[in-house]
């Protein structure tokens, strides 16, 4: 994807990591015009920790960029989400997902930001930025072959997902610590189920985490679990043991019994709730899971990086527009960012509190199951449709326990 390159490079805008942010970030850009250069570590297809789901806010801001009915062509289309307490209780919420390996969406990304103009470059780990008068001004590299990479950069975009180090050499770390961990496998189930609904269980030895099992299509399933460290004085028992969490959660135990294994159980840092580091400095712009932006409680972390892309690529037009990479334009960025997003990610870091308690998911599971206002509730959750902090509030759960079925 796009042209060779040579080893003392130039551009506008250097973006680090070629995942959801990174890319919808460079395809805003190159679609204005801009000179755009993606730099991730990684050659181009490659695996990516994931559930693999997608849920509306993503699917409307593919389609706002043209891309929803490619996305639609190479996805599995599901219709609900079934939800399992930890005693046991079912809750289906109805809905327009679907899902698609992290795999084949990062590629498609990556491939429509290059289409719009800007050039990639895989293999490059980024070691150190570029900095004069105290103005981040590019990075250093090295390619797959140890040699040297100098690209010098009017402002750089820091997409590297969960990685410490990136941030710590470029002096935006505050927090070298990961909020979650998430493993998934791939399976291909021999017994008949259905394919149209995502099962998401909540096992009482990790809440509040959650085990999933997410249909690809075509009898192919990505199983995995979310684990959330906060508050946790040490790991659950098997999740010392990664390759083995499935056999410990029903039902998944029960429908993987007979299933073929098709691809090595991976596991991933993630960080969540706005938190490890800081939105901007001079020359600089964090974007996605290296902001911290995927959610807590539901571990959802693109339709929040397709976003800060967004709104990352708007402010650097107007930096680049006005040649100023000072703190005074880039901080808009945080700006803008949290008008978006605080909300739902204060609302869900309140569930992911409430959710460490078996009896409050069994209850709360429970009531959505016998009340269609509460499953109303709950799917608008879902849909991001309504701030989760309106129901996961002393009030909002007051309100949500007092309602009754209708007759």
């Amino acid at each position: 994807m796009g042209k060779e390159l040579k080893r003392d490079l130039q551009t506008d805008v250097l973006v680090v990591g070629a995942g959801p942010a990174g890319c919808m970030a460079a395809m805003d850009l190159a679609r204005q015009g801009i000179n755009v250069l993606v730099a991730d570590r990684s050659q181009f297809p490659r695996e990516k920790v994931c559930g693999d789901g997608l849920l509306e806010d993503s699917l409307q801001i593919l389609e706002s960029v043209g891309l929803g009915s490619e996305v639609q062509q190479k996805a599995h289309p599901i219709r609900s989400i079934l939800f399992v307490a930890p005693n046991g209780t079912e809750c289906e919420l109805e809905g327009n997902f679907l899902t698609l390996p992290r795999k084949d969406l990062d590629a498609l990304l990556l491939e429509e930001a290059c289409k719009a103009g800007a050039q990639f470059l895989g293999g490059i780990t980024v070691s150190e930025p570029l900095v004069q008068n105290g103005v981040c001004a590019g990075a250093l590299g090295l390619d797959e072959e140890g040699h040297e990479i100098n690209i010098t950069a009017r402002l750089v975009l820091l997409a590297t997902g969960a990685n410490a180090r990136i941030m710590r050499v470029f002096g935006v770390l505050q927090n070298r610590n990961h909020s979650a961990i998430g493993v998934r496998g791939y399976f291909r189930l021999t017994e008949t189920i259905d394919e149209s609904s995502m099962v998401v269980v909540y096992d009482k030895r990790i809440l509040p985490g959650y085990g999933w099992m997410f249909p690809l299509g075509q009898g192919i399933f990505n199983v995995g679990c979310g684990i959330f460290l906060e508050g946790r004085k040490r790991m659950p028992r098997f999740g010392q043991n990664l390759t083995g969490f499935y056999k410990h959660i029903q039902p998944l135990a029960r429908y993987l019994q007979m299933a073929e294994q098709i691809a090595p159980i991976r596991a991933a840092a993630m960080r969540t709730g706005f938190q490890g580091a800081r939105a901007c400095a001079p020359g600089i712009l964090v974007l996605g899971e290296a902001l911290g932006l995927t959610f807590p409680f539901i571990g959802e972390g693109i339709s929040s990086a397709l976003e800060s892309g967004r709104i990352a690529a708007s402010v650097a037009l107007e930096a680049l527009e006005k040649n100023d990479f000072t703190s005074r334009i880039l901080a808009r960025y945080e700006v803008d960012l949290r008008k978006r997003l605080d909300g739902r990610q204060q609302g869900y870091q309140a569930a992911q509190r409430l959710f460490r308690f078996k009896s409050f998911a069994n209850l709360l599971i429970g009531k959505a199951a016998r009340n269609p206002d509460v499953r109303k509730v709950a799917r608008q959750i879902v849909l991001g449709e309504r701030d989760p902090l309106d129901v996961f509030s002393l009030r909002g759960m007051l309100r949500v326990f007092l309602l009754r079925r209708k007759a």
